[in-house]
């Protein structure tokens, strides 16, 4: 159970799909065509905003080395074509994170209701 206080910014991911999807798109969209790897990327980058950018925080946490985290972050930056360093990309990639995280729904036609009556 969260309140308004616990959720902060991310009430508007919620309330902003089509944002969500566009950002998801732009930055998780990539990695999946990484398959398992992608997915160690998406931590190491989830761990690098959570922890401050602090590489050896997330290294230790992950139980890797530095340079495990530093190549999986440039690949990222490879994949995705931004840097980690601008602050537009850490605020997009924290959205695109919580609208995963908060299971946004995906954009496009929803199919029919569960119950509901045509």
């Amino acid at each position: 159970m969260y309140d308004l206080s616990d959720l902060s910014w991310r009430v508007a991911v919620v309330s902003e799909p089509e944002l969500a999807e566009l950002l998801i798109d732009r930055y998780l969209r990539p990695l999946e065509a990484e398959g398992e790897f992608g997915a160690l990327i998406e931590e190491s980058v989830r761990g690098y905003l959570e922890k401050g950018r602090h590489i050896r925080e997330v290294a230790r946490s992950a139980h890797v080395h530095v340079n495990t985290v530093r190549y999986r972050l440039r690949r990222f930056e490879e994949l995705t074509g931004v840097g980690l360093d601008s602050a537009d990309t850490a605020v997009e990639l924290s959205w695109a994170l919580a609208a995963r995280d908060l299971r946004t729904p995906p954009r496009g036609p929803a199919g029919p209701v569960h119950g509901a009556v045509p």
